[in-house]
């Protein structure tokens, strides 16, 4: 009588379990769905703040355009830079900025307010063209920037610039072309408010070859004008990053080229032997060639 008793018992606990086991199942797949319907937030891109400041380590680039300035002392009204964010944690920010042929380092501190950021950075004071940067980032909701720098000299032709960045990867690539609207633009308009007719204008021998991938050849340059030689020679810089301090190359590419992205204020241990030997080749015949002046804008 012991034996039939024990399994009815058995039974009986077997079947509730399963039911209990089903029961849990049903309720944690509820909960599952319910969790991906409801959530309207993304989620945090970082786990925590040792994982942003990995993501952190990061370029920005956009215009740094001015915001207070003299007319009078020959603005540069507006000129590419990059912010590099190389450091972020425990409230501290390291990095550099690169516009205008001029990299210089940068540190402060950052407050963290929901998922919003907010960074104060000083160059270190030691050169006339340093300042205060500050700027809001939300890398839950923005790739970019957006901010200002004042200067430590309020003297200078621009004392205050605003700038909104997109945050970038850099790569070298040999095969990035000069875009075609390149050969309307002036040499010598450095002011991007005005539309100058006069001066020194590209033409369309400026992209008849990529120097950095085509091996140039006397008969192909010798007829060219100074200025398309110029720039042509200067896009092997750019390829790599270049910064420019000349104002004249910088307009140029800051302005017509979209993706050159400023890096670097020294290139000559990236060049390849190809763009080498059309540098020296290049220089020769820049300096007898004549300049193209047309008062009608070509």
């Amino acid at each position: 009588m012991k034996r039939p008793f024990f399994l009815l018992v058995l039974t009986a606990f077997f079947l509730f379990s399963c039911a209990n086991e089903k029961e849990s199942t049903q309720q944690a797949a509820s909960l599952s769905e319910t969790s991906e319907e409801t959530t309207d937030k993304p989620p945090a891109p970082f786990e925590s703040e040792s994982d942003f400041r990995l993501q952190a380590i990061s370029y920005f680039v956009g215009d740094f355009d001015a915001l207070k300035y003299d007319e009078h002392k020959a603005p540069s009204f507006s000129n590419k830079i990059t912010i590099a964010l190389e450091y972020f944690e425990d409230g501290i920010v390291k990095g550099h900025s690169v516009v205008a042929g001029n990299s210089r380092p940068f540190s402060g501190v950052y407050v963290k307010k929901d998922e919003e950021y907010t960074v104060r950075v000083a160059e270190p004071g030691d050169d006339r063209y340093d300042g205060v940067f500050s700027f809001i980032w939300n890398p839950y909701y923005s790739t970019g920037l957006v901010g200002t720098w004042v200067a430590n000299d309020t003297n200078l032709a621009v004392s205050e610039r605003e700038f909104h960045l997109k945050k970038r990867t850099f790569e070298y690539d040999p095969n990035q072309e000069l875009p075609e609207d390149i050969s309307w633009a002036s040499l010598y308009n450095t002011d991007p408010n005005l539309d100058e007719m006069e001066g020194e204008f590209l033409t369309e021998d400026v992209y008849a070859f990529n120097p950095s991938k085509d091996r140039l050849k006397k008969e192909d340059i010798e007829n060219m004008y100074k200025g398309d030689l110029e720039i042509m020679r200067n896009s092997i810089y750019a390829r790599h990053g270049y910064s420019f301090k000349n104002r004249k190359v910088r307009y140029i590419f800051d302005r017509y080229v979209d993706c050159y992205m400023p890096l670097v204020t020294d290139v000559r241990s990236m060049l390849t032997s190809l763009e080498k030997e059309n540098i020296d080749l290049l220089k020769r015949y820049e300096a007898h060639a004549e300049a193209y002046y047309d008062s009608f804008g070509r």
